[in-house]
């Protein structure tokens, strides 16, 4: 029994120790599959950072590889993978990066010059005593501008029995044809006897455009002028008024063309013809025709030529001359050669003149040259010419002439050199210095007797005359003007001094615009006296300087009327610009503006 029971543990023993060397056994081999599991990924990481860096290096210009790692299902025991690689036929690259290099060698100096040429337009606004506004307008793209047609009346009155009307009015399209009519008429009378002025003028203006780039342009004047000649000494004589009475009429026709573009052939020209008649109240006329034929070619554009043609053929006759009339008849021809250059213009030419019947010819050299890196230009020339001395331009400058009994063209060569330029936007003047030799320029006389009339005297003189103008403009605001010219008259060799001639002559306007509706305007004149002979002794007297300051205003009360005020002579001088003839004294005159649009 014992025995049985002592195999029967050794047998327990010996199956308890077999399972237990079974299960340690099983233990280890399993111990060691996990530990080769964990050996084979920690290698197959490495080989995929190792591929990952391969990689990054092959980008460069090698082959690009790529690894993944694919799970093994098939023995879920062991969790077994497999590597696949995908290695890529393209080959990425980057292009080499020039380098620049740097040389120790400096550049070659340019020694050439570039020639610059500069051509500063002036940017001032001249404007005369009656300027016109400047009205900025906001116009359509790529449209002209709109053609207004403008009519306005102006009337007023003052002391000295003064009246004044005006009336202004245009038509037309403003392309094709363009019509401008302006009347006006002015009547005063002093305090002396027969000291009575008016003037009544008509002027009708017509422009008119064709097809073919020509401009036709048709002027009309007519001006009637009425004085009574109330200059007569002793003041104690006593005439008829219709004794005295004084009318100028004047009519004017001119009709010219001209081409806006140049021809194909660089040709440019302005044909005019006029005709202008002349007469007074004591039975004197005068019937003028001038024609002017100026015509210009250009070889591109700085070298030219240049060539017109002048005829003025005038016959006069009076009372006195009613036998054998007078004729007063000048023709010339002036070629010229012409060089336009930005800062430099050169003209050269001769003028040959033929002054009823006598032959001249005259210099006819001007030149304009700007200066460098400045706004200033020099001057000068050597000129000749004539100036018509009609019974009409003679009667212009003295209205108390007597009826001429000859008529003689004033000839004069002139050299020059003056100086003209801008210092700014504002600012701008031209000074002079000429010296002239005149013949057969007429100077005047009082009559023997009463002295109401002046008789004409022509003589030879050399003059020495400086001039001067300064402008000065802001916006449309403020516009000044000055001028000043004095002459020395010398080597008469018909009279002993320049009878009726002025030395010295100053004059200044002035137009502001303080405020949108408010118009100011001033004017002054300053002149030396005049020479003349005494009637009595024949000795050689001058007259008092004289000086006179006009002032008007003009203010708008409502779109279409305005107010203005014009004061004459503020100074109430009652000077003479010829002898025995005082001026009106102090003149007011006040009245409307009504403009229909």
């Amino acid at each position: 029994m014992k025995t049985k029971i002592a195999l029967f543990i050794l047998l327990l023993l010996i199956g308890f120790s077999l399972d237990t060397f079974a299960q340690q056994r099983k233990s280890k081999k399993k111990k060691a599959k996990q530990s080769k599991v964990v050996k084979k990924k920690a290698s197959i990481k490495k080989l995929k950072t190792k591929q990952t860096a391969t990689a990054s290096v092959k980008a460069k210009g090698e082959s690009l590889s790529v690894a993944y790692s694919v799970s093994d299902k098939t023995n879920s025991d062991t969790g077994s993978t497999r590597t696949v690689i995908i290695t890529s036929a393209f080959k990425p690259s980057l292009q080499n990066a020039a380098k620049i290099n740097f040389t120790a060698a400096t550049a070659v100096a340019d020694s050439s010059r570039l020639p610059l040429t500069y051509k500063v337009p002036s940017s001032n606004l001249f404007f005369s005593y009656q300027p016109i506004p400047l009205k900025p307008l906001a116009l359509p793209t790529d449209s002209p501008a709109v053609w207004k047609n403008t009519h306005r009346v102006k009337a007023g009155a003052g002391n000295l029995s003064s009246f004044f009307g005006e009336g202004r009015f245009s038509f037309g399209d403003g392309k094709k044809m363009i019509t401008q009519i302006q009347t006006s008429f002015v009547r005063s009378k002093g305090k002396l006897y027969a000291q009575q002025y008016s003037k009544f003028d008509l002027d009708v203006l017509s422009v008119i455009n064709t097809t073919n780039n020509l401009e036709w342009t048709s002027h009309a004047q007519f001006n009637s002028t009425t004085r009574y000649r109330y200059g007569f000494m002793p003041n104690t004589l006593v005439y008829p008024k219709d004794e005295l009475q004084l009318v100028y009429n004047g009519l004017s026709l001119e009709v010219g063309v001209k081409n806006k573009q140049r021809t194909q052939s660089g040709i440019d020209f302005h044909p005019i013809i006029q005709f202008n008649r002349f007469t007074n109240t004591n039975n004197a006329g005068e019937n003028n025709i001038i024609i002017k034929a100026p015509i210009e070619k250009f070889f591109g554009k700085m070298l030219g030529i240049n060539i017109t043609a002048n005829a003025d053929m005038a016959k006069y006759s009076s009372p006195s001359t009613i036998s054998s009339a007078i004729n007063n008849n000048l023709y010339s021809i002036d070629p010229s050669i012409l060089l336009k250059t930005p800062n430099v213009k050169l003209n050269l030419g001769i003028k040959p003149t033929w002054n009823n019947g006598v032959f001249n010819l005259l210099p006819n050299f001007t030149l304009n040259s700007r200066l460098p890196n400045s706004n200033f230009s020099v001057e000068a020339g050597f000129k000749g010419s004539f100036y018509k001395n009609s019974f009409r331009s003679l009667a212009q400058y003295n209205p108390w002439i007597a009826l001429p009994n000859q008529l003689r063209n004033t000839r004069s060569i002139e050299q020059y050199i003056g100086l003209n330029g801008s210092t700014n936007n504002h600012f701008s003047f031209n000074a002079q210095v000429a010296l002239m030799q005149m013949k057969d320029q007429p100077i005047f006389f009082n009559q023997l007797g009463d002295g109401k009339a002046f008789d004409i005297v022509y003589t030879n003189m050399n003059a020495l005359k400086l001039s001067g103008e300064i402008n000065y403009t802001f916006q449309e605001k403020l516009s000044l003007l000055a001028s000043a010219s004095y002459s020395n008259f010398s080597k008469l060799d018909a009279a002993t001094d320049a009878f009726g001639l002025i030395p010295l002559e100053t004059t200044a306007g002035l137009i502001w615009k303080p405020i949108g509706d408010l118009q100011v305007k001033a004017d002054l004149f300053y002149r030396s006296g005049s020479l003349y002979r005494d009637s009595f002794s024949f000795t050689a007297r001058r007259l008092s300087p004289a000086m006179d300051m006009n002032l008007g205003f003009e203010f708008g009360i409502m779109p279409k009327l305005n107010l203005w005020l014009q004061m004459n002579n503020l100074f109430n001088n009652t000077y003479q610009r010829w002898n025995q003839y005082p001026v009106f004294g102090f003149n007011v005159m006040g009245g409307v503006v009504y403009s229909f649009q």
